[in-house]
């Protein structure tokens, strides 16, 4: 097993972060626009235009666009700051916000029956490809951290045609796996926050996993089919 890479980051890819990004996504939203400004992270995604070019040195780097694909997912999922207001929940079908940084349209989608709380998630970078997600809120815990609400949750990744005729190979990335948020009081206040863990698969045949904690911090680890490894540590607030 030969490391790769191994990289850090000292601040979120994406602005705004921490509190501010928590006041962005739930003061007088609904909950599907809740859903749409916490997955307005697209910036991200960027670097997959450069890492699966087909006329790249060495040719397109799959495994690290897999680690790429993973950290967008975990931040697309979790919100991390104080607990100003819960999420109206309407009768919206579909909600399309506009990620700020990027331009990216987000659109969130109800899929959930009359007494389940499930969504799609959908956004499409141009000349790179399509994202798409969906969660199934299974109910509220209650512990002595604070309430969490549970999500066993889907992602994906496709290059689509703008990108291939931009110049990126063909490539899809997957993930799965259960992502909580936890609403947990404190002295100051009660607090937005979330763990779990997701499975990494790409179609050159990486295999990963990315780890939140309750911290705010996600370590990625993926492996290539060469038996390479790429890490990624980064913060989500």
């Amino acid at each position: 097993m030969t490391e790769r890479l191994s990289e850090r980051l000292a601040a979120p890819h994406f602005s705004p972060a921490g509190d501010a990004r928590a006041t962005y996504e739930t003061s007088g939203t609904s909950f599907l626009q809740y859903l749409a400004r916490r997955a307005a992270k697209s910036r991200i995604l960027l670097p997959l235009g450069t890492l699966l070019r087909s006329d790249r040195a060495g040719g397109p780097e799959f495994a690290g666009a897999l680690v790429c694909f993973a950290y967008y997912c975990v931040a697309a999922s979790t919100t991390y700051g104080s607990g100003y207001q819960q999420p109206n929940f309407t009768d919206e079908q579909i909600v399309e916000e506009m990620d700020r940084e990027t331009g990216v349209a987000v659109r969130a989608t109800n899929t959930g029956g009359r007494r389940e709380i499930a969504a799609k998630i959908s956004a499409t970078l141009p000349k790179i490809g399509l994202y798409e997600s969906s969660e199934r809120v299974l109910g509220t815990t209650v512990g002595i951290r604070g309430l969490g609400m549970p999500a066993p949750s889907t992602f994906a990744f496709d290059v689509d045609p703008s990108g291939r005729r931009a110049g990126l190979a063909a490539w899809r990335g997957t993930a799965r796996g259960t992502v909580v948020t936890e609403l947990a009081p404190t002295l100051r206040g009660s607090r937005i926050r979330a763990y779990g863990a997701l499975d990494l698969h790409g179609s050159d045949g990486s295999r990963g996993r990315a780890e939140i904690t309750r911290e705010g911090l996600v370590r990625v680890e993926v492996r290539d089919p060469r038996g390479g490894t790429l890490s990624l540590n980064a913060p989500l607030k």
